[in-house]
């Protein structure tokens, strides 16, 4: 049974609601879940059955007073199915149009102008009407256009980032909404997360012969190596890596235009003939390898370490 509740607070306008129960022993419980909602704390409901009327008490005082009206469950009547405003089962344009209206009326959430309620209601009634293959009923329909109602609203909710555990209503309140559009777009770990989203996606839009090039060198660090992975000529990845870096760093800039590139490639020194040991011998593996940004090339450690250690010898030579 449905059931039209209004509820008179004391100082305060009658707020309406839609109560569906199954007996009438469920409408006090029924209404004292809608009035505790509506005004709080802890509450008691006096409701009388005969009048369907009742009293509201909070701490021991009168707090409002509520009235339950029955809605009228509206069934279809025996139709020509032939007419041509006969929708399916027995219901008609007019009864389609009256079931949005219902909808409407039990909607909760008021939360967009009735033209749009109606509109998402009575598409929802229609297309459920029109696909069910049992004969619905009518508080059925009205609770399919209630929930696409329902529905809509919650995705514009979410659209707008509004935070669902709270009654504010602001957008952009979600706890999830401003960690993605706010923390992401301004802290550095940020920007390291979105950085490495975009590699992949302009890597995504090399094509496929330049893209294996770009990730061959990142991966071996050398050009020569690189091309040996790929079964390729020296000067064949070196093309590739070149057309391939300008598209790249058009895109990665993009819609700015992007700087000139200064200098040369360190790891073009695998192909150009420097030596893999200092004049002394030392090899010049990663950890004997110096390399300070105010000097270019390479500095071997061991050397270094030989030379700190004479001028100590020198100094103390010299002071004695």
């Amino acid at each position: 049974m449905e059931y039209q509740l209004t509820i008179t607070a004391t100082g305060q306008p009658p707020t309406y609601r839609t109560v569906t129960v199954d007996s009438p022993a469920e409408l006090a419980e029924a209404v004292h879940r809608h009035a505790r909602g509506l005004l709080g704390g802890q509450i008691d409901v006096h409701l009388d059955p005969e009048t369907l009327t009742g009293t509201v008490r909070r701490a021991g005082a009168d707090a409002g007073t509520f009235t339950l009206a029955p809605v009228e469950q509206h069934q279809p009547a025996a139709v020509d199915t032939t007419a041509p405003d006969h929708v399916a089962h027995g219901y008609t344009m007019r009864d389609l149009d009256r079931a949005a209206r219902s909808a409407c009326t039990a909607d909760r959430s008021l939360s967009s102008n009735v033209s749009l309620r109606y509109d998402l209601a009575w598409s929802a009634i229609a297309e459920h009407l029109v696909t069910t293959e049992q004969p619905p009923s009518w508080h059925e329909l009205v609770r399919v256009g209630w929930q696409a109602i329902y529905q809509d609203v919650k995705a514009v909710r979410r659209l707008y980032g509004v935070d669902s555990t709270g009654r504010s209503g602001e957008v952009a309140s979600a706890p999830r909404f401003v960690t993605y559009w706010t923390h992401v777009a301004t802290d550095t770990a940020g920007e390291g997360i979105v950085e490495r989203i975009a590699v992949h996606q302009v890597l995504a839009t090399l094509p496929e012969h330049q893209r294996q090039a770009v990730v061959a060198l990142a991966t071996q660090d050398d050009y020569q190596k690189a091309a040996d992975g790929l079964g390729l000529k020296y000067k064949t990845l070196t093309a590739r890596i070149r057309h391939g870096r300008r598209a790249f760093r058009t895109l990665w800039f993009s819609p700015e235009t992007a700087p000139p590139t200064k200098g040369t490639d360190r790891r073009v020194a695998s192909r150009a003939g420097v030596p893999d040991h200092c004049p002394q011998g030392h090899e010049f593996t990663p950890e004997n390898t110096i390399r300070r940004p105010s000097s270019r090339g390479r500095r071997c450690r061991t050397c270094e370490q030989i030379r700190d250690a004479a001028r100590n010898r020198a100094g103390k030579a010299a002071a004695a």
